[in-house]
């Protein structure tokens, strides 16, 4: 059987830890796991998030938070080593909570609408060379 799960943001945007027992509410409703957004720095305690989701028995994925100030595609230096940077963060956050799959537009070139205006950038902006050679 494959596993079932809902991201956070049904819920709250952002997902702190006073909406911890809400994990136990999707477990009881029969999801596997959540997907979480990244936290920003300060926002989420790993440690205190990982053990929630043990104690309702709720596995975890993540989805990345990327945005044209930590942009992978980025020509500008700053953006460009802000976005490796944020990969990094982004697995050392897997890896204390747990999850074995992280997606989201991990480029950094976000064009779909997101509660905000998107912020479209130029095809040569959206180079996958440039990414690859990030070595992400």
């Amino acid at each position: 059987m494959n596993p079932i799960g809902l991201i956070s943001m049904q819920y709250a945007r952002p997902f702190t830890a006073e909406h911890f027992p809400l994990f136990e509410k999707m477990r009881e409703h029969g999801f596997d796991f959540v997907e979480l957004l990244v936290p920003e720095v300060g926002e989420l305690d790993i440690r205190e998030t990982k053990k929630a989701l043990d104690d309702a028995g709720l596995g975890v994925v993540l989805a990345a938070r990327v945005n044209l100030q930590r942009n992978l595609a980025s020509a500008d230096a700053e953006a460009h080593r802000a976005g490796i940077e944020y990969l990094k963060y982004t697995v050392d956050c897997a890896a204390g909570l747990g999850a074995k799959i992280v997606g989201g537009p991990l480029t950094g070139n976000p064009l779909v609408f997101a509660g905000r205006p998107p912020q479209p950038v130029e095809e040569t902006e959206r180079l996958p060379a440039r990414i690859a050679a990030s070595g992400a």
